[in-house]
């Protein structure tokens, strides 16, 4: 639970402060012509609210020790490189006046998003970057669960563009960090882990020899 509790402080400095709270005036990027023609798509809200779902169930899923290790580490890697955009370079979307519709379940996850996500916090994706890290960290699961939840995820990666939250460049740069993070904890975490156990051999070493 440490690392969960870790996570969820860290998720309050590094996304829900400056989302509400900029350091300074975020900035707007340019729409790029991929940008302008991706539709609005209400019913992807979704999807685009459904990360929260995917990220629990894969905590659930994960029943090891190292895994689930492994997946705090990137998922907290993820949120400080994501954090310091967001604080030092911030950004916003020129997001849409969302219509009023029928579909009660549709506009309540298009009311939840605007109350509870403004528009800030673009680049990198983080929703791309959390989400993309899950299903990652279960791919030595069976195809039956890793394929439905690479599915998934690249759904959730396009409805960033169909609810009008992100740039495409965020995207690619959600998917820069994911790059980032898993490469470190390839090559970094096992260097670190490997110097800490000649380090703890170093002090048995020498606390044998006080005895002695």
């Amino acid at each position: 639970m440490r690392p969960l509790l870790l996570f969820f402080v860290g998720y309050g400095v590094f996304y829900i402060f400056p989302n509400f709270y900029a350091t300074w005036q975020p900035s707007l990027l340019p729409l790029s012509s991929l940008d302008q023609a991706v539709p609005f798509l209400p019913w992807t809200f979704l999807i685009y609210t459904s990360d929260y779902v995917l990220i629990g169930l894969t905590i659930l899923i994960i029943d090891d020790k190292l895994s689930f290790n492994s997946l705090s580490r990137m998922m907290f890697f993820a949120l400080i490189i994501c954090g310091l955009f967001f604080l030092l370079l911030p950004t916003t979307y020129p997001r849409p006046i969302y219509p009023v519709l029928d579909n009660l379940i549709i506009q309540r996850a298009m009311d939840l998003v605007y109350m509870a996500d403004s528009p800030n916090n673009c680049f990198p994706s983080m929703h791309v970057a959390l989400t993309s890290i899950a299903t990652w960290n279960l791919r030595s699961r069976s195809k039956a669960i890793f394929i439905p939840f690479v599915v998934w995820t690249l759904a959730i990666i396009v409805s960033t563009m169909t609810t009008k939250q992100h740039y495409f460049v965020d995207l690619v740069g959600g998917l820069t960090v994911v790059f980032l993070v898993a490469l470190a904890e390839k090559k970094l975490i096992p260097h670190l882990a490997t110097q800490h156990s000649k380090y703890n051999k170093i002090l048995e070493t020498f606390k044998f020899t006080k005895v002695l």
